[in-house]
């Protein structure tokens, strides 16, 4: 969530009488993002939106109806681990009333769940106590899955190893930003340590032939995130990204946003990206559709979504 907040969307809660801890105009300092120390200074500007849960309310609804312009029906949001309330007596009561204030404003016509995410550079007993915090939350079916993010060098997922093991036996959901910053062995220590469903970025999978044909195997998804690459310099133009190889291969792949306030996309551009660059068509985002679904960690679905899968399921 604290990838969401823009200029614009500060300036318009600001004309509803909403003011948050920071201005619109003082997050417009931080633009544009353009490689990726920019991105860093951005992040560090935000931090007086973070803190607490409900201080995402105005922007999570915000953000909840520009997915539903952009006709999404499903989509799993992040929660840092900053917003993740710490006391276990209040915790599972807290995020519950933010859970169903979420789902007021689904409206019937959006499905919202949440991952709990935390960065690669927490030390190990930070991430312990965090893990338990996350454990309980999935047990309450309030978080579906579990993010690792952050820095890739000197930060390994080896070490978390334990950590993780906790979160596949508890049955979550598991994803791993690797190869985003790193060549593919920050993939490899990611699949070895930390046994995702799903890998974030993944720009360098397609620098190790081995690591394509475990991918083509397994069927295992990756998250790719066009803009956020280019913006932060992952790759050296929009055409060197290896969505076009992904597609080529018949890679299981979806499009995201990653950080839509930070990047200025949105899901409506980034499918435009794709159509422009990269000629993909209706058939394409079918592709891409299926796949997606496929890789959710929610099983259960519900609204339009689960009417859409439905009606895919139904024999012609």
């Amino acid at each position: 969530m604290d990838g969401i907040p823009h200029p614009d969307m500060l300036r318009r809660l600001e004309h509803d009488d909403l003011r948050l801890a920071m201005s619109g105009d003082a997050l417009a300092d931080l633009y544009p993002v353009e490689n990726y120390d920019d991105f860093v200074r951005w992040f560090q500007g935000i931090k007086p939106l973070e803190g607490d849960l409900d201080t995402f309310r105005p922007l999570l609804a915000f953000h909840i109806e520009r997915l539903k312009a952009d006709n999404v029906l499903y989509t799993e949001i992040m929660i840092a681990g900053s917003e993740i309330p710490h006391d276990k007596g209040e915790l599972v009561g807290k995020v519950r009333a933010f859970r169903d204030w979420v789902t007021e404003q689904e409206d019937g016509k959006i499905q919202v769940e949440f991952l709990a995410a935390f960065g690669r550079n927490r030390t190990l007993d930070r991430v312990e106590e965090l893990a338990d915090r996350i454990l309980m939350l999935h047990e309450a079916g309030l978080v579906v899955g579990v993010a690792l993010a952050g820095p890739e060098q000197g930060y390994p997922v080896r070490p978390l190893r334990r950590t993780f093991a906790r979160f596949r036996e508890a049955g979550l959901g598991i994803e791993i930003h690797a190869g985003e910053w790193c060549g593919p062995e920050s993939v490899w220590d990611a699949l070895e340590h930390g046994s995702p469903h799903r890998i974030g970025h993944g720009i360098a999978i397609f620098d190790d032939s081995n690591l394509v044909r475990r991918f083509q195997g397994e069927r295992m998804h990756i998250e790719m995130c066009p803009t956020s690459n280019l913006k932060t310099g992952s790759v050296r133009s929009i055409e060197n990204h290896p969505i076009r190889r992904a597609r080529e291969l018949g890679l299981s792949f979806s499009i995201n946003t990653d950080d839509p306030g930070a990047f200025e996309c949105s899901m409506a551009s980034e499918y435009r990206l794709l159509a422009d660059v990269f000629g993909f068509a209706e058939a394409d985002f079918d592709m891409v559709l299926e796949n997606s679904l496929a890789a959710r960690f929610q099983p259960a679905l519900r609204g339009p979504a689960r009417a859409l899968m439905l009606s895919r399921e139904r024999p012609q």
